[in-house]
C-alpha cells in the first residue's frame, strides 16, 4: 500500500469534550468533517470518569464486561485504594487486539501515562506524552507539562508524525487530557485558544491524509460544582459509621479535580446497615441516587464484583471525595464530572472506512467501534 493509497483510521478520544465544546468553539475543520460526515450527541457510561469510558470506547463493551468500574479500586482486605491502571484488570480485548486479527497495525498515543498501562495491549506503538521516550523528544521537542492544554497539541503532532513516517501503521488512537476543560468553560479564553490549535491540527491531518477516517468521541463532559461531601466523615456524623467510601474519580491527576467526583462507592461494616445508610444518604442535600450493589450493577451495567456495597451519585452541583471536613463549599470556578450530568458526549464519524449502516443504532460512545470497517 503506497502512501497515496492509504486509508488510515484515526480515533480521537477527547477527554472532557462535551457537545458544548463544539457548539461554542471556532473549529472550522472539525465542523467541516461533521458536515461532510455525521455528528450526534450520545451518552457515555457511568460513572462518567476517564478509565471507565476509555476502556468502553477501546473495547466496545460495557463496564460489566470489560471490568473497569472507576479510576481506582478499593482492596477491602488491605483497606488500600489502588489506581485501576493495570491492563490485567481489563477483561475484554482492546481495539488494537481486534485490529491485529485483521492484519492492521496500530498506535496508542495518549497524554496520560495511565492509559498506556491500561489499554496498550496489541498496540505496536504505545506512547504517553506525560513520559515520552528520548526518540519522541528528539523528533518533537520536550512535551509540555501534563497540567496544560499544550500537551494535547504535542500529542497530535506525534500522531501526525506516526502517520507520516510509519506507513505500516494504519490505526491511531489519540487520548487527550481534560485539564483545560476542568479549568474553564468552553467560552473561556483558555479553552478557545486550546481548541483553535487542536482544530489546526485536525486540518493538517486532513491535508496530509486526505483519505483518513476520523471518529471522535469523549469520555464525559464537564460541569460546575458547588459542594463536596466526604462520606467517610459525613456518614458517621449522621449516625451511620461505614467501612469506607471512595470517589470513582480518584486518579493521579489531583490538580484537575482534588480526587472529587460525582459518583462514590461505599462499603458497609455490616449488611444490616444498608437501610440506615440509604436513609442518611437520601436525606443529604445534593445526593441524587442511592443504589445497592446489585441494583447499581444492573442500572449502570457495572461489574458487580468491582464496586462497593452501595453506589451514590450526586446531582449537578455535588461531588464526593476525601477532605479534612465532612462538607465543603467549592470555589465558583470548580469544574468536574462523574455524575449522570456529564454523560452527554459527541460522536463524529467521517471518512471512507465508516459503516453508516449502523449509525442510527449508535447511542453511546462505546458504539464507536461498530462504525469502523477494519477489513
Amino acid at each position: 500500500m503506497t502512501h497515496s493509497m492509504r486509508r488510515p483510521i484515526v480515533i480521537a478520544m477527547m477527554d472532557g469534550f462535551g457537545p458544548d465544546c463544539i457548539e461554542k468553539s471556532d473549529m472550522p475543520a472539525l465542523k467541516a468533517m461533521a458536515h461532510e460526515g455525521d455528528l450526534k450527541t450520545v451518552s457515555s457510561c457511568m460513572p462518567s470518569v476517564t478509565n471507565v469510558n476509555n476502556a468502553s470506547i477501546c473495547t466496545g463493551e460495557w463496564p460489566a464486561i470489560h471490568g473497569i468500574t472507576a479510576n481506582s479500586y478499593f482492596d477491602r482486605a488491605t483497606r488500600q485504594e489502588h489506581y485501576m491502571n493495570d491492563g490485567e484488570m481489563l477483561l475484554a480485548p482492546t481495539l488494537f487486539e481486534r485490529a491485529q486479527r485483521h492484519g492492521i497495525r496500530s498506535a496508542l498515543l495518549t497524554s496520560k501515562g495511565k492509559t498506556v498501562s491500561l489499554l496498550g495491549r496489541g498496540a505496536e506503538i504505545a506512547v504517553a506524552a506525560e513520559h515520552p521516550g528520548p526518540e519522541w523528544v528528539a523528533a518533537l521537542g520536550p512535551a509540555p507539562d501534563i497540567y496544560s492544554g499544550e500537551i494535547n497539541h504535542w500529542l497530535w503532532r506525534a500522531a501526525l508524525l506516526v502517520l507520516r513516517d510509519r506507513p505500516n501503521i494504519d490505526l491511531v488512537y489519540c487520548h487527550t487530557t481534560d485539564y483545560v476543560m476542568h479549568m474553564c468553560d468552553p467560552e473561556g479564553e483558555l479553552s478557545q485558544v486550546h481548541l483553535r490549535e487542536m482544530d489546526k491540527l485536525f486540518d493538517q491531518l486532513l491535508n496530509e491524509q486526505p483519505d483518513v477516517t476520523l471518529c471522535l468521541t469523549a469520555d464525559h463532559g464537564m460541569s460546575y460544582k458547588r459542594r463536596c461531601y466526604d462520606l467517610n466523615k459525613h456518614m458517621p456524623e449522621h449516625g451511620c459509621p461505614i467501612y469506607f467510601a471512595m470517589s470513582a474519580e480518584r486518579d493521579p491527576y489531583i490538580k484537575h479535580h482534588r480526587s472529587f467526583g460525582g459518583t462514590a462507592y461505599l462499603w458497609l461494616n455490616r449488611p444490616e446497615d444498608l437501610e440506615r445508610a440509604v436513609n442518611v444518604l437520601r436525606a443529604t442535600d445534593g445526593v441524587e441516587g442511592v443504589y445497592g450493589r446489585r441494583e447499581a450493577a444492573e442500572v449502570f451495567r457495572l461489574h458487580p464484583d468491582r464496586i462497593g456495597d452501595m453506589v451514590v451519585t450526586g446531582d449537578a452541583d455535588t461531588v464526593f471525595g476525601p477532605m479534612d471536613s465532612a462538607y465543603e463549599d467549592l470555589p465558583s470556578a470548580y469544574r468536574n464530572h462523574g455524575s449522570r450530568h456529564e454523560l452527554a458526549v459527541p460522536l463524529l464519524a467521517y471518512g471512507p472506512r465508516v459503516d453508516l449502516s449502523v449509525w442510527d443504532g449508535c447511542t453511546h460512545n462505546l458504539d464507536l467501534i461498530r462504525l469502523l470497517r477494519l477489513e
